[in-house]
């Protein structure tokens, strides 16, 4: 069933209509630049020869022959009003965009930022560079933003929906394309810094950046930036530094990795250590709240050089070379135990007296696990808060360049673009302080020296230095026994792309409509692209031995290419005719050969129709493709974690089909009839993920709809609708641990695929604790996706830089549906968060822009609303319900003699917190009880910026 907006939502609405009216007044001449321009003003042309119009979706370098596919465009004031240090802080307000990795990303996240279009995942929004490809950060297949600098961006160009047609793979949910101002002149200077009002988070960047001609045929711009963003952690804010049970928001549900040790005993459930040497079933958890960032350090320095130069008067030489390095840092709840299952022998001069009857006393505890050389296997959950957190550095390097020659094709008419592109990511990882589980074994099973002391059973540790660590009391470690179990991992992931392509376009002179002044327009293409993606990880992290870094892998020299073709043709058949004052057709095909998949072919057809000037209609369909990038391809089985809400086989009353099934899959009866089996921890439990060298392109079909109004009885005025319907079939995924759980327990059959990638810990029936227990969530073309929706768009500027001018924009996004199909069970995410679609996908959002100005002082006020949600299917928590958020931003700006510009700024004005709903609903992206990459967690914040012009 699809909910209406709240009234909140339609109250919105009439407001905007209020401020619409109030400002139609007579016309000023306008010379103001908007913060945002409308979907038809995407082309910017210039003079240059051989430069060409970037306008995303289309090859076709003519102005009057516009893509039908809706574009958006935000402009570089609009990024720098509101102290934009990277470019996703930006896009992630838009409303068609859902929350990427960010600056809030810090469990889960690896120090990226990303860009996901309509919620589709960010490896299905291709992102490019004044037109041109940009290289993935890992295997993974998506973009770090974070390799954008701000200094030169001119616009950022937005298309909803397939592109595939005309930018080949990944482009299924749209594309991203940041537009850089290559004729830049003269010396600009740019710095901002940003700090809240609690006097913590500050944020730094600086750029100087030139632009010169060389002699009267080329054009040089060199550009350096710097940018430093502090960490802050949810100690440091009130409504996160402490970990709430999502059930009841009570205090209760820290992990049961605690401190002193819990011990999870077969038939005798969750036992703790006491401070008087005893056992007790009250036991405390482990708050990881307080040392998880709220958001992560930061730090970005690099630079750029552009430059063209003709050739001649009729070709140019063109090109780029880029180098960025960014530093994040991540900081996570201390490594533990994690339950592992140890093998514990009586005489352990550890042992009180308790837990060697706790332990070893099978007559009163005929569950036990006692071993045949007299151990007794006991799953031990300790927080090692004596390490620290655990730390993870991600150190990224990016080299780009690229070389190319534009102009005229001969006489014959046409444009050519010919280049080629080589970039390189080295993306190195150090994950520290974690646990090692054979030193842990080592250490654990310690035995008398004789002298009063302890060590190591086994000589061979002793001799590589083991040190025996009580875990059975509640002392505490020492620096020794630290030392000895505790490691650090290293990963390189190493990802090259080299693209070459060409391009001829122009008119076809002679095929022109009987009805139409203009002849047709074509492009014509072929493309090479190859990437490869080599990660190399330190031993100990490719051993498995981590308990909670688990094990990565070494994928060496893995790469694929393609081979592409593709055409592109546009014509107008009727142009200035009473009732049609345009009516053009479009068309396009490419046909992609990849080395790992075959051959695939991607088209679009469209129209647009204007019935009168400033009236238009248009409508597009898409096929497009995704190629399985390298990790989806080649990825090992690995260990990790997966968000699951309630365990059905957990706690008591388990009869049944369900205990039927909880014993195929590893419980014992006597775990089901006395309730022994625990269940998630925080919301997560153990999860294999892995590749899948079987995989298929996945397909989609995008259907579009709108219409532009600009009436000329309203200059300034730009009003657009548009209807997006995206579909993608044979989509690939890994389903989610609760999906898994679900569709297993909802078939009741335990020979179904998903009750066959469910395994139980052999020591207590959980799914977490040790290397084999856990959900089974390879990569698979088993789902299919869908989301449909609609945008809005308003765009009204007026008045002179002389005297007064005002402007507003709009764009909002209302989701009729956003769903996944798995197994024929359909999760449906529009207006939904929780288990199933974790982070909040709000069936309504909108981003409002008012600004006010007098000569050289200009006022705006930001409005962000993020609409309602409710919890998805197999979420029930105390916040069922997260109300729609408002945000208020305020910035003031002054220019001075055309040569300095100072911008002063507010953000979240009302400094509004964000909603609570708990740290264990099994959504993974919830952190210190929220949503922190979707909702302000930071609070008011003030910033300052300067820009000087030499």
């Amino acid at each position: 069933m699809i909910k209406t907006p709240s009234s909140l939502h339609y109250a919105g609405v009439a407001s905007l209509a209020m401020a619409l009216a109030s400002l139609a007044s007579p016309a000023f001449a306008q010379d103001a630049a908007p913060t945002a321009l409308p979907a038809t003003a995407a082309a910017d042309a210039t003079d240059a020869p051989g430069s060409e119009i970037i306008v995303t979706g289309s090859r076709i370098e003519r102005p009057d022959l516009t893509a039908s596919s809706p574009v958006s465009v935000i402009s570089a004031d609009s990024i720098k009003s509101v102290n934009t240090v990277t470019v996703e802080q930006i896009l992630s307000v838009n409303p068609q965009f859902s929350a990427g990795l960010n600056g809030a990303s810090n469990n889960p996240g690896d120090g990226s930022a990303t860009l996901d279009l309509r919620g589709l995942g960010s490896q299905r929004t291709l992102v490019l560079l004044n037109g041109k490809r940009l290289p993935v950060y890992d295997a993974t297949g998506s973009v770090d933003v974070n390799q954008i600098p701000t200094a030169l961006i001119k616009n950022v160009q937005v298309l909803t929906g397939g592109a595939s047609a005309v930018y080949g793979s990944d482009a299924v949910s749209g594309v991203v394309n940041f537009v850089l101002d290559d004729k830049f002149t003269g010396l600009k200077l740019d710095a901002g810094s940003q700090v809240t009002g609690y006097g913590d988070g500050a944020q730094y960047d600086a750029s100087l950046t030139g632009g010169f001609n060389i002699g009267d045929r080329g054009h040089l711009i060199l550009s350096t930036n710097y940018s430093k963003r502090d960490g802050v952690k949810f100690a440091a804010r009130d409504f996160s530094s402490r970990t709430l049970c999502s059930e009841d928001l009570s205090q209760s549900c820290g992990s049961s990795n605690t401190t002193p040790t819990l011990f999870s005993i077969p038939g005798g459930g969750l036992q703790q250590v006491t401070a008087a040497g005893g056992l007790t079933s009250n036991y405390g958890t482990y708050n990881y709240n307080p040392i998880n960032y709220a958001q992560t350090p930061f730090e970005r320095y690099g630079g750029m050089a552009m430059w063209n130069y003709d050739v001649s008067d009729k070709v140019e030489l063109y090109g780029w070379a880029s180098y960025q390095h960014t530093k994040t840092v991540q900081t996570l709840a201390p490594t533990a135990t994690a339950g592992y299952p140890f093998n514990v022998y009586s005489d352990n001069p550890y042992l009180n007296a308790a837990e060697q009857e706790a332990f070893f006393d099978k007559a009163a505890n005929p569950q036990l696990q006692i071993n045949s050389d007299g151990s007794s296997t006991i799953s031990i959950r300790r927080r090692i808060t004596e390490a620290g957190g655990r730390i993870e550095t991600h150190t990224n390097e990016t080299w780009q360049a690229l070389a190319g020659l534009r102009g005229d094709f001969f006489d014959t008419g046409l444009k050519f673009d010919a280049s080629v592109q080589y970039a390189q990511v080295h993306k190195h990882t150090l994950l520290e302080n974690d646990l090692s589980y054979s030193a842990l074994t080592n250490a654990l099973d310690a035995v008398s020296d004789g002298n009063g002391g302890a060590m190591c059973r086994s000589a061979d540790a002793r001799a590589q230095g083991c040190v025996p660590i009580d875990l059975f009391s509640a002392n505490g470690i020492t620096q020794n026994a630290l030392s000895y179990v505790l490691r650090n991992a290293t990963e390189d992931d190493r990802t090259t792309q080299f693209v070459a392509e060409g391009n001829v376009s122009g008119d076809v002179k002679f095929l022109r409509s009987p009805f139409a002044a203009n002849p047709a327009a074509i492009s014509l293409g072929v493309t090479y692209r190859r990437e490869t993606a080599d990660i190399e990880v330190s031993d100990d992290y490719a051993s498995g031995d981590l308990i909670y870094y688990g094990q990565g892998f070494n994928i060496p020299n893995k790469s694929y290419n393609v081979k592409e073709a593709y055409a592109e043709f546009k014509m107008p058949l009727v142009q200035d005719k009473p009732g049609i004052q345009a009516l053009d057709v479009e068309t396009g095909y490419r046909y992609s050969d990849y080395s790992i998949s075959g051959g695939v072919s991607a088209y679009k057809f469209g129209a647009d129709y204007a019935p009168v000037q400033g009236l238009k209609f248009r409508a597009n369909f898409q096929r497009s493709v995704r190629a399985p990038n390298l990790y989806e391809l080649y990825l090992p089985k690995t260990l990790g974690t997966g968000n699951l809400g309630t365990d059905p086989c957990a706690g008591s009353g388990v009869t049944g089909t369900t205990a039927a099934l909880c014993l195929a899959q590893g419980a014992t009866q006597a775990q089901l009839t006395n309730g022994l089996i625990s269940g998630p921890i925080s919301g997560q439990v153990n999860a294999f993920y892995g590749g899948n060298t079987n995989l298929k392109p996945e397909k989609s079909n995008t259907i579009t709809a709108g219409v532009v109004i600009e009436p000329a009885q309203i200059p300034g005025l730009s009003l657009t609708a548009d209807y997006y319907d995206i579909k993608i079939a044979n989509a690939i995924v890994t389903n989610s641990t609760s999906v898994v759980v679900a569709q297993c327990f909802a078939s009741g059959d335990p020979t179904n695929p998903y009750c066959q990638g469910i395994h139980r810990s052999t020591v207590d029936g959980s799914l977490s604790g040790g290397l084999t227990a856990g959900v089974d969530t390879l990569y698979a073309n088993v789902a299919a996706l869908r989301t449909r929706g609609l945008d809005f768009g308003v765009n009204f500027h007026r008045g002179s830089r002389s005297g007064f001018h005002y402007g507003f924009d709009f764009a909002g996004t209302y989701v009729i549906t956003n769903y996944q199909v798995v197994g024929g069970s359909v999760i449906q995410c529009a207006g939904r968060f929780g288990a199933d679609c974790d982070i909040p996908t709000p069936k309504w959002k909108h981003v409002a822009t008012l600004g006010l100005g007098w000569k050289n002082v200009d006022f705006s006020t930001r409005w962000r609303l993020i609409g309602q949600v409710s919890e998805d299917a197999d979420t029930q928590i105390q916040t069922n319900r997260i109300p729609a958020v408002s945000y208020f931003d305020e910035t003031a700006t002054i220019r001075v003699n055309d040569k300095y510009t100072f911008s002063l700024g507010v953000l979240n004005v009302f400094d509004k917190q964000p909603p609570i709903v708990g740290d264990t609903s099994g959504a993974t992206s919830v952190a210190g009880s929220t949503f922190p990459t979707v909702y302000d967690v930071m609070g008011r914040s003030f910033f300052a910026r300067v820009t000087a012009n030499f």
